[in-house]
C-alpha cells in the first residue's frame, strides 16, 4: 500500500470516527438534558396538582370543576396523566389515567401505560394524606434526540466528499518533498555517490536520508578501495609476469647450458612469486565478504602453530634461523582452523624473511583469565612506530624493504584477526631488536 493511500485511509477513518463519537455524545447529552426537563415538568405538575387538590378538598369544590381547572393549568402538557389519592381512595384522575395506582414506588420511575413507555413521578404527602401521581409519555425525549441526530448527521454526510477531496489534496501537497527526493535519487547515475541534500527534506525522513548518505559514503570508500586493490593487484602481477617473459627470452637465446640454467632458475623464482601473490589475493578475496562467525568452533591454537612451524622449519633452516615455540597444552579458542593457519603462516613467514642469519623466531602462547595471547617475535629489522598502522594496508611495503613480498601478508592477518573479534598490536622486543606481533583472543575456552 502506498503512503498516500495509507494516509488517506487513516485521516478519513479518524475523521469519521471522531464525527461518530461527537454525534453519539451529542445525542446522549441531549437525551439526558431532555430527561432532566421532563422530570422537572413532572415535579412542577405534581406540586400544582397537590395544591389544587388540597384547595378543592378544603373548600369542598366540585370534582368536575377542579378537574377542568387542573386540565387548563396543565394544557401545555398534552400527554400528561395524573391521579390524586387520599390513602387508598382515588379522589380524582385525568380522563386517560387508569383506576389503579399508576405507580407504587415513591419518586421517579418508568412503566408501561396504554402500550407506551411513560415517565412517572409519585408525590407522597404523609401530612395531608394527599398523594399525587403524574405520568408523561416518554417518546418525546426520543423524538427530540432523533431530530438532533438527524440535524447533526446530514450536514456532515453532505460535507464528507468535500472533506475527502480536501484531505486528498492536502496529503498530496504534504508528500511533495518525498516525490522530489524520489526524483533526486532516481536521476542519479550508478557512479554518483555524492550525499543527498538533507536540508530540504522533511524532518520525519531526515534520519533515513542521513543513513542513506552514510551508506553512500561507505559504499564510495569500498568501491574506491576495490579500485585501488584491482590496480595494485594488476601492477603486482605484471612485475613477475614481465620477469618471466624476460627470462624466457634469455633462456631461448642462451648460448650455453649455464646461462640457460640461470634464466630458468629466475623463471622458477618469478613463478613462485606470482603463485604466492595469487594465493594471497585469493585468500584476501575469500575473507573480504562477511566471514560468518558460525564457522568458529573450539580449536586448539597450539596445534595450529606447531603445524605451521613444522611447515616453515626447512626454509628457516636454509636461512640459518632458529624457530622455537613456548606454549602450554590444549590452548583452546573459538576459531576457524583454516583461516588461523593462514594467519600464523603469514606471521611466521614475515618473521623468517625479515630476520637475518643466525637470529631466532619465537612463538609464545599464554592462557589468561580473560583470553589467550599469541606473540611471535623475531630479531629482524622491525617496524618503525610511525608505520605500524600502515603496514596493515593492502600492498603497503616499508620504504627500503629488501623483501620481495607484495605487501598483502599483514592485510590478510588483520582481516582474520577482525573475523575472530581479536586484537592485534605491533611492538618491539624487550631488547629493542626486531618485531613482536601480539594477538589477543577473548572468550577463552577451558
Amino acid at each position: 500500500m502506498s503512503l498516500r493511500r495509507r494516509m488517506l485511509i487513516i485521516l478519513l477513518s479518524a475523521f469519521f470516527l471522531v464525527w461518530m463519537l461527537a454525534t453519539g455524545y451529542t445525542i446522549l447529552n441531549a437525551r439526558h438534558r431532555i430527561a432532566e426537563g421532563v422530570d422537572n415538568q413532572l415535579v412542577q405538575a405534581a406540586n400544582y396538582l397537590w395544591l389544587r387538590a388540597k384547595r378543592s378538598n378544603d373548600e369542598g369544590e366540585d370534582i368536575a370543576d377542579a378537574l377542568r381547572d387542573m386540565k387548563r393549568g396543565l394544557s401545555r402538557l398534552q400527554s400528561l396523566q395524573f391521579q390524586v389519592w387520599n390513602g387508598e381512595t382515588q379522589l380524582m384522575r385525568s380522563p386517560g389515567a387508569p383506576e389503579h395506582h399508576m405507580s407504587t414506588r415513591p419518586g421517579f420511575s418508568s412503566g408501561q401505560l396504554h402500550d407506551a413507555h411513560w415517565r412517572i413521578f409519585y408525590r407522597v404527602d404523609a401530612v395531608e394524606g394527599l398523594d399525587v401521581i403524574v405520568a408523561l409519555e416518554d417518546n418525546f425525549s426520543g423524538d427530540v434526540a432523533k431530530l438532533i441526530a438527524f440535524n447533526t448527521t446530514w450536514p456532515i454526510l453532505l460535507a464528507l466528499p468535500f472533506v475527502g477531496i480536501a484531505i486528498f489534496f492536502g496529503v498530496n501537497k504534504g508528500l511533495a518533498p518525498l516525490r522530489q527526493l524520489e526524483a533526486q535519487i532516481t536521476e542519479r547515475s550508478p557512479t554518483q555517490m555524492a550525499p543527498i541534500d538533507a536540508a530540504s527534506v522533511p524532518s520525519e525522513v531526515r534520519g533515513i536520508v542521513t543513513s542513506l548518505n552514510a551508506l553512500l559514503e561507505r559504499l564510495e570508500r569500498a568501491i574506491e578501495s576495490e579500485r585501488r586493490f584491482t590496480a595494485n593487484a594488476s601492477h603486482e602481477l605484471r612485475t613477475p609476469l614481465a620477469a618471466i617473459d624476460m627470462q624466457a627470452q634469455v633462456a631461448l637465446k642462451a648460448k650455453n647450458e649455464e646461462e640457460k640454467g640461470r634464466a630458468l632458475k629466475q623463471i622458477s623464482s618469478s613463478v613462485n612469486r606470482a603463485s604466492r601473490l595469487i594465493s594471497q589475493l585469493l585468500t584476501l578475496a575469500r575473507l573480504d565478504p562477511e566471514h560468518t562467525t558460525d564457522l568458529l568452533k573450539p580449536t586448539d591454537l597450539k596445534l595450529i602453530v606447531q603445524g605451521e612451524m613444522a611447515a616453515i622449519a626447512g626454509e628457516a633452516h636454509d636461512h640459518g634461523i632458529e624457530i622455537e615455540l613456548e606454549a602450554p597444552d590444549n590452548v583452546m579458542i573459538m576459531g576457524d582452523a583454516d583461516s588461523l593457519s593462514i594467519m600464523v603462516r603469514n606471521l611466521l613467514d614475515n618473521a623468517v624473511r625479515y630476520s637475518t642469519k643466525g637470529s631466532k623466531v619465537t612463538a609464545l602462547l599464554h592462557t589468561e583469565t580473560d583470553g589467550t595471547r599469541l606473540v611471535i617475535k623475531d630479531t629482524g629489522v622491525g617496524v618503525p612506530e610511525d608505520q605500524r598502522e600502515k603496514v596493515f594496508d593492502r600492498f603497503y611495503r616499508m620504504v627500503g624493504s629488501a623483501s620481495s613480498g607484495a605487501g598483502l601478508g599483514l592485510s590478510i592477518v588483520k582481516r582474520i584477526v577482525d573475523v575472530h573479534e581479536a586484537q592485534i598490536s605491533l611492538g618491539g622486543r624487550e631488547d629493542r631488536r626486531g618485531l613482536a606481533v601480539t594477538i589477543f583472543f577473548q572468550k577463552n575456552i577451558s
